[in-house]
């Protein structure tokens, strides 16, 4: 028998449990929750057997753990120069990487979709936090980012060419890779690259795709606009990324494809954002404004095209709540937008155990103060934070490594 079996039956009570693809609070109703996993939803009259144990959070309401579908481990948008933070010393990013960690466990973040690190550094939090030697939450990685020579996000090795890319393809696999992240468009946070051309060819793209398939794994582009989306969704890629500046003719490619838009509006909107890192930079500024008119216009295309959106706050860590706020301030009702926080998060991420409150599930828990579906700003208000059944966020804030007697895998 597993450690994770060995654990006692629990019940975690509160005030009602919220379901997001119902918009509905189903009050009183509390959690069932054997070796990890959710057994059982309703009353503790309807579910809890005698003997289990109850873990009351008094009149909070639960939903399920948000799902961060596309941040970084170490980088602060806010310090600028993001590209010089992913250069930086091992040492000094692991440092940095286990309180950004907490700050995403704190808000909520029960899972985490990493999108480019350096020095392996993700494979390694990801091993820490499933040993129980870091607080965080359960990640999802990519290792290495895959762009051009001298394009955003490609660091001191860049790559093309098909040949070239499928082989980086199988190294960054080889390593246990849980997707690959691929740059199709420049971005916002540098210099001397545009948000709407596309780094690569289709063939490139298809060849990326294609080996990444190999190996049982999808692709998600960073893309803004213009050919760089349009290239990447008509290739396979399963998710773009940000899509600060798209289209109408790239809503429809995205449309028709199938593919999901991950949005990352915190890091363009908040003021800790790369405005406060990289003011000084007027061409960054520059497209930082442009991005921010962009989204406020293709927000209702993205809506009324019925696109799968999933939310990401690309490294503004502990500031999951905005992209919430963003979204109903935009149109989306509360529960549109704590369905993308959470099940569609966790659809992205390639996790099928996560992002809802169902039997077999892993039961990863926000109880927040307030409900959400009446005000999206109770987000904000966590009273504590579950991670396969454990508590791992307490009212004040406190965050704990998950005991590794919890993890279901």
């Amino acid at each position: 028998m597993s450690a994770a079996a060995d654990q006692p039956l629990t019940f975690i009570q509160g005030g009602g449990v919220v379901d997001p693809v119902r918009g509905a609070v189903d009050p009183g109703a509390g959690l069932l929750v054997e070796a990890g996993r959710i057994i059982a939803v309703g009353t503790a009259g309807n579910v809890r057997p005698a003997g289990a144990v109850t873990v009351d959070v008094g009149d909070a309401v639960l939903v399920p753990g948000f799902v961060d579908a596309h941040t970084h481990v170490t980088i602060r948008p806010g310090e600028g120069d993001q590209h010089q933070q992913l250069q930086a010393a091992p040492a000094w990013q692991a440092v940095r990487g286990v309180a950004n960690l907490r700050r995403m466990l704190g808000s909520g973040v029960t899972t985490a979709r990493i999108m480019t690190e350096e020095h392996d550094i993700d494979f390694e939090f990801r091993a820490a936090i499933e040993r129980g030697e870091v607080a965080g939450p359960r990640l999802r990685v990519a290792g290495r980012g895959l762009s051009p020579p001298g394009r955003h996000g490609s660091g001191p090795a860049g790559v093309s060419g098909p040949a070239d890319l499928r082989a980086a393809v199988r190294r960054i696999a080889d390593k246990g890779a849980d997707h690959i992240k691929i740059f199709t468009t420049g971005g916002v946070s540098s210099t001397g690259t545009a948000l709407t051309d596309s780094n690569y060819s289709g063939e490139e793209i298809s060849a990326v795709v294609a080996e990444a398939a190999a190996a049982g794994l999808t692709v998600a582009a960073h893309a803004h606009g213009g050919a760089g989306v349009d290239l990447a969704v008509a290739n396979g890629v399963r998710s773009i990324e940000h899509g600060a500046l798209l289209t109408e003719q790239n809503v429809r490619a995205i449309a028709d494809s199938g593919a999901w838009l991950v949005l990352t509006t915190t890091i363009l909107f908040h003021p800790a954002g790369i405005e406060a890192g990289d003011a000084r930079e007027p061409a960054i500024l520059a497209k930082v404004r442009a991005a921010r008119a962009a989204m406020e216009r293709t927000a209702e295309l993205v809506r009324a095209a019925g696109i799968r959106v999933a939310l990401g706050t690309d490294s503004m860590h502990g500031l999951f709540g905005h992209e919430l706020q963003w979204l109903v301030e935009h149109g989306w009702s509360p529960a549109e937008a704590l369905t993308a926080a959470t099940l569609h998060g966790a659809m992205v991420a390639g996790t099928g155990d996560a992002g809802a409150f169902v039997p077999g599930r892993r039961a990863d828990v926000v109880a927040l103060g307030r409900d959400p579906l009446d005000d999206i700003t109770a987000v904000f208000d966590v009273r504590a934070v579950f991670s396969a059944g454990h508590q791992v966020v307490d009212a004040r804030g406190y965050c704990r490594p998950r005991p590794v007697t919890a993890d279901p895998d």
